[in-house]
């Protein structure tokens, strides 16, 4: 689970896309484990580093280190053809915080944040897990829903982009939702 970050996605008209995080992550089992002292400092320092050699296989991880805790910092990158690759997940299918994928039929882009149940939420939370931070989303589309906190022009990358950015204030802050319209 993410738990400092921040997250910024470009998808433009024609389906490119890019998708970058940048922050700190929660293994929520090696968390839970340390919090409740099952583990001594070697066990942890080994199962912390069987995690990052894990992250690291991901060429899309250029960065994953051990912070505390069960906590990592990762920088994730990746880019390519949304028309082609269909579905991005941050971190992973198996281990989606964040995902944006392309429906052919209608010709629509979403993007959606991982969504945990209200009980879930609040057992992360009585852990001692929380969240905050932030995800942006750049395009020059056609955004036809979306939940973000503030929409704004940004001409830094052209005359018809918008940026839609959601503060993730805590654990329980909604997850970010959007709808583009590619093909009309």
């Amino acid at each position: 689970m993410p738990v400092r970050f921040d997250a910024e996605i470009e998808v433009t008209r024609t389906g490119y896309y890019s998708m970058i995080f940048d922050g700190y992550i929660a293994k929520v089992p090696l968390f839970d484990d340390v919090v409740k002292q099952k583990l001594n400092e070697i066990e942890e320092a080994e199962k912390a580093e069987i995690l990052v050699k894990s992250l690291v296989v991901d060429p899309s991880i250029t960065e994953a280190s051990y912070y505390k805790n069960g906590i990592f910092k990762v920088h994730w990158e990746k880019q390519g053809d949304l028309l082609k690759s269909k579905f991005i997940a941050f971190l992973r299918r198996n281990e989606n915080m964040l995902s944006l994928w392309y429906v052919k039929t209608d010709g629509k882009v979403h993007l959606a944040g991982a969504r945990a149940g209200q009980d879930q939420r609040k057992q992360l939370r009585d852990l001692g897990l929380d969240m905050m931070g932030e995800v942006r989303l750049i395009t020059d589309a056609t955004v036809v829903g979306h939940n973000a906190d503030v929409v704004k022009e940004w001409p830094k990358k052209g005359p018809k982009f918008q940026m839609y950015t959601w503060k993730i204030v805590n654990i329980f802050t909604p997850s970010p939702s959007l709808t583009i319209q590619l093909h009309e």
